[in-house]
């Protein structure tokens, strides 16, 4: 009986942390098959030094905290993250504003105005990427 108790109890937590690992795992799984967001639109133009994109949130699931976003941006085949600031922000980086929610809930727009570091270049293909906190990601190429 001392032996079946010893094995019981020296089993139990390894069993507990298993099952805690697998609800875990499978949480994440379920907001990453719930998130999904698309970059609709990016434009700029030549001689500027500013880009706006629109990403959409095309999912399930509100993509939370914004702070955590990732926007890589610059010419095809040398972009970079950027990080994110304010409209006073130093070049470069990038800050948003919301089109018509108060958080990026399922059907919102998030408007994403880069301040980039040299002025856009007539016929220069560029690239940006949006990439939500759990990794969920869209990018686009534009011309200007």
């Amino acid at each position: 009986m001392v032996a079946v108790l010893a094995v019981v109890n020296s089993l139990m937590p390894a069993i507990s942390r298993a099952s805690n690992s697998i609800v875990m795992s499978s949480d994440a799984a379920e907001g990453r098959i719930a998130t999904q967001i698309e970059v609709i639109h990016a434009t700029g133009t030549d001689g500027s030094a500013t880009v706006t994109a629109w990403a959409k949130n095309t999912g399930a699931a509100t993509v939370a905290p914004l702070s955590r976003v990732d926007v890589f941006f610059g010419p095809e085949g040398d972009f970079v993250r950027l990080p994110q600031g304010d409209s006073n922000c130093t070049a470069p980086c990038w800050y948003y504003s919301l089109e018509n929610d108060t958080a990026w809930n399922p059907t919102a727009t998030l408007r994403i105005n880069i301040v980039w570091d040299a002025n856009l270049a007539a016929g220069t293909t560029y690239y940006i990427k949006v990439v939500a906190p759990n990794g969920i990601s869209d990018a686009r190429f534009f011309t200007v």
